[in-house]
């Protein structure tokens, strides 16, 4: 199996032009590049512009408890700034977070479970993308439970929630 990230790094840096944007990531504890280096050290290290890393539920290295409130700080390691979505706002970015970036690029692995808070997200920095006309990457993983689709439908008019969006199984 070949990821996203793979083409990400070898290929598509150059056609996407992430060398000369504004990016920001979208991405945890799970974006490992390989098995000692996370996405944002890799794309640190290459010299990609990155203004931001928008950090989900359990913060950006993963280190916080489920539902905690994750302050914004500063990546120690790359001494990029992170810009919680856990912080006890919105779990939306402010207008000014928008408009620091040209790309987005995402890269969280789940477990295909539609009550998981990380989807959600992803789907939350879209729609603002969308609002702010700013492009998206998408990085693609596999899912570990990929070979299984079963539950009930969600029901959206009583169920909908923050751990619960869209009517899947």
């Amino acid at each position: 199996v070949v990821i996203g990230l793979v083409y990400l790094a070898g290929l598509l840096f150059p056609l996407l032009g992430v060398r000369e944007k504004r990016v920001a990531v979208l991405a945890n504890h799970t974006a490992m590049f390989d098995t000692e280096r996370h996405i944002v050290d890799m794309m640190h290290a290459e010299g990609v512009n990155i203004v931001g890393i928008f950090a989900p539920e359990h913060g950006f290295r993963g280190k916080a408890d489920a539902g905690e409130h994750v302050n914004s700080s500063v990546d120690e390691q790359t001494g990029v700034p992170i810009w919680s979505l856990y912080d006890g706002n919105a779990k939306c970015p402010s207008d000014e977070r928008m408009k620091a970036f040209d790309v987005l690029l995402i890269d969280m692995q789940d477990v295909g479970l539609r009550f998981y808070t990380y989807y959600i997200s992803m789907l939350r920095m879209i729609d603002a993308c969308a609002d702010f006309g700013r492009k998206v990457i998408v990085l693609d993983r596999p899912n570990p439970n990929g070979m299984y689709v079963d539950g009930p439908i969600l029901d959206m008019a009583k169920y909908k929630s923050g751990v619960g969006a869209l009517p899947i199984p």
